[in-house]
């Protein structure tokens, strides 16, 4: 049986837990969206700024929910803390408001920290690829692959691999969630050797999350809370 690409690539990227983060990340990003998406409708306010917070809440959710995995590493950075498996950092990026922006069209390196993320040394003896634990998401051949790709993998690591996670969002819709492996350009502009699209992958539930008993939410529709907000109205940028 032919393993899918895009948890092929994952297993490459990030090693054993790499299929479990892939399938994950959605359901972060939709799961933070619904909250920061209610809260702005519970202020009651014109200004989308309460929504615009989206941005902490997904970098300290990834934290929370992808570091509970056998292999993850928290990094620090600069007053965040950050996850990386086998020394390669996620990091989910507000990129834009609207489905119609083009990723290519924000610069990413506006801050320090952004910029951190590609020029700081990391701790590369930390990277490891965690097969001593039990993975009963891997398939047979994904494990074969996982096993055949591991000292290609120790040999290729870069101590500034990053993996960006963007989307595009705002009170009334999450519109896109991609990952890619980046590298960022002189111009502070990101490039990427691949891109694949997030939305639909995954179970729509969190890892070892127990949800409160009158909260949650599943595959359906997002919710779009009415806020009577104008389109060009601004939500307090696009941080992190």
């Amino acid at each position: 049986m032919a393993i899918d690409e895009g948890r092929a690539w994952a297993l490459r990227t990030l090693g054993a837990d790499g299929v479990l983060v892939r399938e994950q990340i959605s359901a972060i990003i939709r799961d933070c969206h619904e909250k920061m998406a209610n809260a702005q409708a519970e202020a009651d306010m014109k200004h989308t700024g309460v929504y615009g917070q989206i941005w902490r809440k997904c970098l300290d959710e990834f934290v929370a929910v992808l570091g509970r995995l056998p292999s993850a590493e928290i990094i620090p950075r600069r007053g965040y803390k950050l996850v990386s498996f086998n020394g390669v950092v996620l990091f989910p990026w507000r990129f834009a408001r609207e489905r119609s922006t083009d990723i290519g069209s924000r610069p990413f390196a506006v801050s320090d920290t952004r910029i951190s993320l590609f020029t700081q040394e990391r701790d590369l003896a930390q990277q490891r690829l965690d097969i001593e634990f039990e993975h009963p998401e891997l398939t047979q051949e994904e494990r074969e692959l996982l096993d055949a790709e591991a000292k290609a993998l120790e040999e290729t690591l870069s101590s500034h691999r990053v993996v960006v996670v963007p989307y595009a969002s705002n009170p009334s819709a999450l519109h896109s969630v991609d990952w890619g492996d980046a590298t960022l350009g002189a111009d502070g502009y990101l490039t990427f050797a691949s891109m694949e699209s997030l939305l639909d992958v995954g179970s729509g539930s969190l890892v070892d999350v127990e949800p409160a008993e009158d909260e949650g939410f599943s595959d359906g529709p997002i919710p779009r809370p009415q806020l009577g907000v104008k389109e060009e109205e601004a939500d307090g940028g696009t941080h992190g």
